[in-house]
């Protein structure tokens, strides 16, 4: 995994799970995205952990205008972060 997305989704996680899945599944996220992990915390609270093979598609995908007025219309609020595996 080297991408985690942690925030707060208003209209439920079941919705954002929906999204993510449809994103990977229609939109090819598939293409660029090998694994992933959606985790509920509570109080519409999330982790997203994501093992990305191309930074520029899943950019692009982020900033789409379609996926910008979703979070907006979902009350979808998040940071991202770069993450490295620590060996050893």
């Amino acid at each position: 995994m080297n991408i985690c997305m942690i925030g707060t989704i208003e209209s439920g996680l079941d919705t954002l799970r929906a999204r993510v899945t449809h994103n990977m599944e229609v939109k090819g996220g598939n293409e660029f995205v090998s694994e992933w992990h959606l985790v509920g915390l509570g109080d519409n609270k999330f982790s997203w952990f994501g093992n990305i093979t191309d930074m520029e598609a899943m950019g692009a995908m982020m900033s789409d205008p379609e996926e910008v007025a979703w979070d907006e219309e979902n009350g979808a609020v998040y940071k991202v972060y770069s993450m490295t595996e620590m060996t050893g």
